[in-house]
């Protein structure tokens, strides 16, 4: 719903602007004191931004990639510029840095599923 502008199933939830505000860089690269990066976070979620890396999102996400996650075991994320949305469900918990690494390749397997023909 995100990822369509504020619309699910052909009924306008949020509008545009909305979904625009909330996914926007709020933080700009301001280091998570908890995470000891830059999270870029929104109002929610978190942005990818264009430093080097942030948790979950997978490095050769585009900036404008925005999700979150849970305690070690979960994250969903969407691209608006490629369009594509993804989530991960796990049943453990895994403690950090694993949890991060393990997000980090999971999501780049996604993002370079997407080839142009």
């Amino acid at each position: 719903m995100m990822l369509a502008g504020g619309t699910l199933n052909g009924v306008r939830l949020f509008s545009p602007r909305l979904i625009q505000y909330v996914t926007r860089n709020q933080t700009g690269d301001r280091v998570d004191e908890n995470m000891g990066m830059p999270m870029h976070r929104g109002i929610g979620p978190h942005v990818r931004g264009t430093t080097p890396g942030i948790r979950g999102l997978g490095p050769i996400a585009s900036p404008s990639t925005f999700g979150h996650g849970g305690v070690g075991s979960s994250y969903s994320w969407a691209d608006p510029e490629s369009g594509l949305s993804f989530s991960y469900l796990s049943n453990c918990r895994s403690d950090e840095p694993f949890h991060s690494r393990r997000m980090d390749r999971i999501s780049n397997l996604a993002h370079a599923a997407l080839v142009e023909v």
